[in-house]
């Protein structure tokens, strides 16, 4: 994977971006309490854009740690580039690994969270997702632990 600039980041984002029918989350079988969720995103018009987010949850019964790993990307014949990625991790404990601080990167330019960060919740990271990649919801995704029955 990687990075493009910040500003073909930022023009990649500039204008409104939709995501429809979000598929539910699935468990990612190689580490336990982690789901993700996968979707394409369209332009204003309904047309594709070649661009998919992929959003992650992972909650540790055993560290008491939660951590948001919402990410969108550009596809291309070669592979993937990163766009935008927001990382919130909330532990109990100091985190010591630089890289793992609540951070964000649009492109190559990453930027430390802030503090606040550390008691969102669901709702709250998805709207900061949704605000920087200007990418609208139709329907909202459910909290990852929430479940929902669905009509047949």
């Amino acid at each position: 994977m990687r990075d493009l600039s910040e500003s073909e980041a930022l023009d990649l984002v500039s204008g409104p971006l939709i995501c429809e029918d979000a598929p539910g989350w699935t468990p990612i079988n190689v580490q336990a309490g982690t789901v993700r969720l996968g979707a394409g995103v369209l332009d204003i018009d309904g047309t594709g854009t070649q661009m998919y987010i992929e959003l992650m949850y992972r909650r540790s019964q055993k560290t008491n740690t939660t951590t948001f790993l919402f990410t969108l990307f550009k596809r291309y014949s070669y592979g993937k580039d990163r766009v935008y990625q927001l990382e919130v991790t909330q532990t109990p404990r100091r985190i010591k690994d630089q890289h793992k601080i609540s951070h964000e990167h649009m492109g190559s330019t990453r930027t430390v969270g802030d503090a606040v960060w550390a008691s969102w919740g669901y709702d709250e990271v998805l709207a900061y997702f949704s605000a920087r990649t200007n990418i609208i919801f139709r329907p909202l995704p459910p909290h990852p632990e929430h479940f929902q029955l669905t009509g047949e």
